[in-house]
């Protein structure tokens, strides 16, 4: 019984870490984000060349594209890793 308890407070533990990384990721996004709309805003407002602006913009939203893309593919991975980790503990249990 004491096993199962402890089991389930490193599986509660380890959810818990898990929310608490997806949450930092989140924001951390959000925070880069609201940089690079500010830096194009910068841009836009300070420089009178279109033609930089239009550039600028362009490679702030592939960057956006680029860490919105990561972050999905990574956390996906994450996720996998840690269904396939409770399944093992599951199998050896029984």
């Amino acid at each position: 019984m004491d096993n199962k308890k402890s089991t389930e407070q490193y599986e509660s533990t380890e959810e818990n870490l898990v929310q608490d990384l997806k949450k930092s990721l989140e924001e951390t996004i959000n925070e880069t984000k609201s940089t690079l709309d500010d830096l194009e805003q910068t841009v836009e407002t300070t420089i009178n060349d279109q033609s930089v602006s239009d550039a600028t913009k362009k490679m702030v939203d592939s960057i956006k594209s680029d860490i919105m893309n990561s972050s999905s593919e990574n956390g996906k991975k994450t996720i996998n890793t840690i269904e396939t980790k409770k399944a093992i503990k599951n199998y050896e249990e029984e």
